[in-house]
């Protein structure tokens, strides 16, 4: 039992241990992603669109159709310049004949020779504060994973085995060459410029909303929602009575973006059966909060009925409108009275002279 016990201080601890470890690594962890969406046959490429994001927002695109890189942040034209942006095109337009002999080698076998097939490509790499600590490279054809290089090992690894026959050109020495040369360029330097630009746009500090909902069985929940804030580093967590632990099963939005290019984040806190939920604070830490700033939790909802307050207003309203009515139908028949009083006489009757 206390083996127990102690196994189970232990995990609270490490928990806790983690959260601080997240709050100090989190703040300049960045990740630029490329997604490539071909479709295309054995003799022709049909659609390429390129997707480029930084930490989950969406900057710019490329569409076969109109062959051209549109950026979805007016800011991003300042951020890499006109002329990086015409050489990114110009990369892009002749990238469509590297599709075109991929559909062509790939499904060399397929005898429908008109059948669509998708080939999907996605890079990534990931920066903590000025440091390249990963990237990825992988290819999916028809919504299969085909092949992806394997950072660790150097070389390239076949997820089916129809692209082992591959694996020569991908070990080629100038293949591995472009396609570091890609990351680093398109991918980290890109990246870098981005953030330094970013940076130095207006901050904003969150806007921050602390609720409760109370189930039927008595379970509590309790949510903080921070919108509205930039740059896109934050931290929420809860605290009981000033303490920081494992309340209960929390769970996060995780941080996104919102239409005006600030970000969003939500934490939800399940508490066990029986906890009320009183004296928890939703702490939060944004690099434009002077100091870590805490918002209580409110407390549980007045037990009154609320049918009763609702019948009490009903009643009111229903005497004043009779009130005003019989008002008003009083009004009408005394003005109705007094025209007819002080109207003209009317003449006397005619009488006949004998």
């Amino acid at each position: 039992m206390a083996s127990e016990k102690r196994k189970k201080s232990l995990f609270t601890w490490m928990l806790i241990l983690g959260c601080f470890a997240a709050r100090n690594t989190q703040a300049d962890y960045h990740i630029h992603d490329f997604h490539f969406t071909a479709i295309g046959t054995r003799s022709s490429l049909l659609s390429l669109i390129v997707i480029s994001s930084v930490d989950n927002v969406q900057l710019c695109y490329y569409s076969k159709q109109n062959h051209q890189v549109v950026m979805k942040k007016p800011w991003m034209y300042q951020a890499l310049g006109a002329k990086e942006i015409e050489q990114k095109q110009k990369k892009l337009i002749s990238l469509e004949k590297s599709f075109i002999w991929a559909f062509k080698n790939l499904i060399k076998n397929e005898t429908n020779i008109e059948k669509n097939h998708t080939l999907q490509v996605f890079v990534d790499c990931t920066m903590d504060q000025d440091i390249q600590v990963s990237n990825h490279f992988q290819f999916a054809l028809d919504g299969e994973d085909f092949c992806q290089m394997d950072e660790q090992l150097g070389h390239w690894v076949a997820m089916k085995p129809e692209a082992q026959r591959f694996k020569p050109l991908w070990d080629n020495a100038f293949w591995n060459r472009l396609v570091k040369h890609y990351i680093q360029e398109d991918c980290v330097d890109s990246m870098k410029k981005i953030l330094q630009y970013s940076s130095m746009r207006e901050n904003v500090p969150p806007q921050v909303t602390v609720f409760r909902h109370d189930a039927p069985d008595g379970r509590v929940t309790l949510f903080c929602r921070a919108t509205g804030f930039y740059p896109r580093s934050i931290v929420l967590h809860w605290e009981r009575d000033g303490t920081l632990g494992v309340w209960g099963q929390e769970s996060s939005s995780g941080t996104l973006p919102n239409a005006d290019a600030t970000f969003y984040l939500q934490v939800t806190l399940e508490l066990p059966p029986g906890d009320p939920g009183t004296g928890y604070t939703c702490v939060v830490e944004h690099s434009e909060l002077e100091t870590p700033a805490m918002f209580p939790a409110p407390g549980k909802p007045s037990m009154d009925r609320p049918w009763a307050t609702v019948l009490s207003i009903m009643a009111v309203t229903i005497l004043v409108l009779s009130c005003a009515g019989a008002f008003i139908t009083w009004k009408k028949r005394k003005t109705g009275m007094s025209s007819h009083l002080e109207g003209p006489l009317p003449s006397p009757p005619e009488i006949p002279l004998q």
